[in-house]
C-alpha cells in the first residue's frame, strides 16, 4: 500500500501508513468504559485515532514518539477525519526519513484585538452623550449620568437589540432607537415650549433601558427569566428608584420620571401599568410609538414577498403596506426656513379669542325660570289676599310700612360679575378645566392668574324671613281671610316675595365659582 499523508486521509476510506505517535492516552468515556486515544502525525498534519477493543494489547505495543504502521477505516468526529485502529506495529526509525514526520503547527490565528466599537456605533454613542449633556436640571442630569457612567450598562446598551422581532430587532438596535427618540424629544421641546425639556429627554432615555436586561443574545434574541416575569417597564422603574437614592434625587422627581417609563406603552391593555397623566409622559409614549412604528414599517417594506407596490400582509400588523413609487417629484426636498419654524405656545383663551365659543356667538347665559303668575302679581304691587292680610295683622298699629325691596338687576346687568363662561379658565384653549391652569412653563411667564373667589353668604336672610312669614301667617290667613281692597291700600308697598321665590337662592353657585376658576 502506498504512503498516505495525513492531509490526504478521507472519510469512508481505509488507511495504512507509517506515522509518528505524537500523543497517547487511555481516557474514560461518559459511559464508564475506557478507550485508546492516539494522535498520529507526519509533515502534513495530525490525525486522531481511536481503539475501543483490545485496548491493553494495542496500547502495550507502542509508546509516544515511536514510529508505527497503523491500519484501519476512516470515520469522522466533530467534522474531522478519525482513524479506527485495527492493527498497529512499530517500525525501525533507521529505515525512515525523520524529516517526513516533523510537523510544524501553523501559528494559531491571533484573536482579533478589541478595536473598540464600530464607527456607526461610536457615532451613535457620541450623539447620545451630546443629547443628554444639555440637560439643565442637575438632579435629572446626575440620574442619567449614573447609568451612562456604569460600564456594564454602557457596554450592554451599545449592543442590545430593542425588541425580539418587531422593531430595531438587531444588535445595536436599542442604542439606535434611544438616540432617535432623544432627537425627537428635543424637536418636540422646541415646538412645544410648555413641555419640560429635561423631563422629556429623561423619558426618551429611560423608557426602554430595561431591555438590556429583558432580552439576551445578539444572534438569537430571547427573553430572560427576569424579562418574562417582571418586564422592562417595571425593571426600569426599580432601577431608577435604586439610582435615585444614590444620587440624592427627590421623590417627586423620581415619581415623574418613573411615571413616564410606566406609561410609555400608552394603554393598560398594551402593557402599561399607568396611562399617561403628564404632558411629558404623553409625548414619551408618542415618541416611542412613532419611532418604533417607522422602523418596523421600513423593515417590512424592504423584505421579500408581496409585489413591487405592496408588501405581504403576513406581518404583525396583518395588513399590506405601500412601497411603490410615490406621485411626487423625486428631488431633494428641504423644509421651511428656520424663521418660520417658531415654537407653538398654547395658552388659555377666552371664548371668541381662538378657543371655546366661536367669535360671533355670544356666551350662553344661564336662563332664570319664568316667574309664576302669582309672583308676577306680587312684583307689580298686587298682594295676594291672604298674604296681604297676614302682613297687615303682623305689623303693629302705627308702625311704618317696610321699605319696598329694590329690584334685583338681571345677571347680565350686574357690573360686579359676568357670565359664568368668562370666569376662571374653563373657556377653552390649553388648560385643565377642573383644576385650573397655572400658566405655560416658560421662564418669567406666570400665565393667567387666578381671580379671587367671590364671597357667598352662608345664611340667606330673605329665605329665613319668608319661612317665618309662612309659618306665622298661614294659619291666620286661613282663619280670617281679608279682602284684597281692605288689606292692601293703593299706596301700600309690595310685601316680601312669595315663599316659592324667596326660598330659592339669589344665584346657585356653580362649581367654577366655588373654586375660583
Amino acid at each position: 500500500m502506498d504512503k498516505i499523508w495525513v492531509k490526504d486521509v478521507k472519510e469512508g476510506e481505509r488507511a495504512k501508513s507509517v506515522f509518528l505517535v505524537a500523543r497517547k492516552a487511555v481516557p474514560t468515556a461518559k459511559s464508564g468504559k475506557t478507550y485508546l486515544s492516539v494522535t498520529f502525525q507526519d509533515k502534513t498534519g495530525e490525525l486522531e485515532a481511536r481503539a475501543f477493543e483490545k485496548i491493553e494489547e494495542l496500547g502495550a505495543s507502542f509508546d509516544e514518539k515511536d514510529y508505527v504502521e497503523v491500519e484501519g477505516p476512516i470515520g469522522a468526529f466533530q467534522g474531522k477525519p478519525q482513524l479506527r485502529i485495527e492493527t498497529v506495529a512499530k517500525v525501525d526509525p533507521a529505515t525512515l526519513d525523520a524529516a517526513e514526520f516533523v510537523w510544524v503547527p501553523p501559528p494559531e490565528p491571533k484573536k482579533p484585538e478589541k478595536t473598540g466599537p464600530s464607527e456607526v456605533e461610536e457615532t451613535l454613542w457620541k450623539e447620545l452623550l451630546g443629547l443628554v449633556d444639555v440637560i439643565a436640571d442637575p438632579h435629572v442630569k446626575d440620574l442619567v449620568k449614573a447609568f451612562l457612567d456604569d460600564d456594564d450598562v454602557a457596554s450592554r446598551l451599545r449592543r442590545a437589540p430593542a425588541a425580539k422581532t418587531v422593531h430595531h430587532a438587531y444588535p445595536g438596535g436599542l442604542l439606535e432607537h434611544t438616540v432617535s427618540c432623544l432627537k425627537l424629544a428635543h424637536r418636540l421641546a422646541d415646538h412645544f415650549p410648555q413641555v419640560d425639556r429635561d423631563l422629556l429627554v429623561a423619558g426618551a432615555f429611560f423608557h426602554d433601558l430595561g431591555k438590556i436586561r429583558e432580552l439576551s443574545g445578539e444572534r438569537s434574541t430571547e427573553y430572560t427569566d427576569e424579562g418574562r416575569l417582571v418586564g422592562h417597564l417595571v425593571m426600569t422603574a426599580q432601577w431608577i428608584h435604586d439610582k435615585a437614592r444614590r444620587v440624592g434625587a427627590s421623590r417627586d422627581l423620581e415619581h415623574h420620571i418613573v411615571h413616564m417609563v410606566l406609561a410609555h406603552h400608552g394603554r393598560i391593555e398594551y402593557g402599561s401599568p399607568k396611562v399617561p397623566m403628564t404632558l411629558e409622559a404623553l409625548l414619551t409614549h408618542t415618541i416611542d410609538e412613532l419611532d418604533s412604528r417607522v422602523n418596523s414599517w421600513l423593515n417590512l417594506m424592504g423584505r421579500e414577498g408581496g409585489n413591487r407596490r405592496w408588501t405581504d400582509s403576513n406581518n404583525v400588523y396583518e395588513q399590506t403596506i405601500w412601497r411603490g413609487n410615490l406621485p411626487t417629484v423625486q428631488v431633494e426636498k428641504k423644509g421651511p426656513p428656520a424663521e418660520l419654524m417658531t415654537p407653538v405656545i398654547y395658552v388659555p383663551r377666552e371664548p371668541g379669542q381662538g378657543g371655546g365659543a366661536p367669535k360671533n356667538k355670544k356666551p350662553k347665559e344661564k336662563r332664570r325660570p319664568e316667574p309664576r303668575p302669582q309672583q308676577q302679581a306680587a312684583a307689580a304691587g298686587e298682594a295676594r289676599p291672604a298674604e296681604a292680610g297676614a302682613a297687615a295683622e303682623a305689623r303693629p298699629e302705627g308702625a311704618p310700612a317696610p321699605a319696598p325691596r329694590p329690584e334685583r338687576p338681571e345677571r347680565s346687568e350686574r357690573p360686579d360679575r359676568g357670565p359664568r363662561e368668562h370666569r376662571g379658565f374653563g373657556g377653552g384653549g390649553f388648560g385643565d378645566k377642573k383644576r385650573g391652569y397655572t400658566g405655560p412653563r416658560l421662564p418669567g411667564d406666570k400665565g393667567p392668574q387666578h381671580r379671587p373667589a367671590e364671597k357667598k353668604l352662608t345664611h340667606n336672610p330673605f329665605a329665613a324671613l319668608a319661612q317665618k312669614l309662612e309659618e306665622t301667617g298661614k294659619p291666620k290667613a286661613e282663619e280670617a281671610p281679608a279682602p284684597a281692597e281692605a288689606a292692601a291700600p293703593a299706596e301700600a308697598p309690595a310685601p316680601p316675595p312669595a315663599p316659592e321665590q324667596a326660598q330659592a337662592p339669589a344665584e346657585t353657585p356653580t362649581p367654577e365659582a366655588k373654586t375660583g376658576e
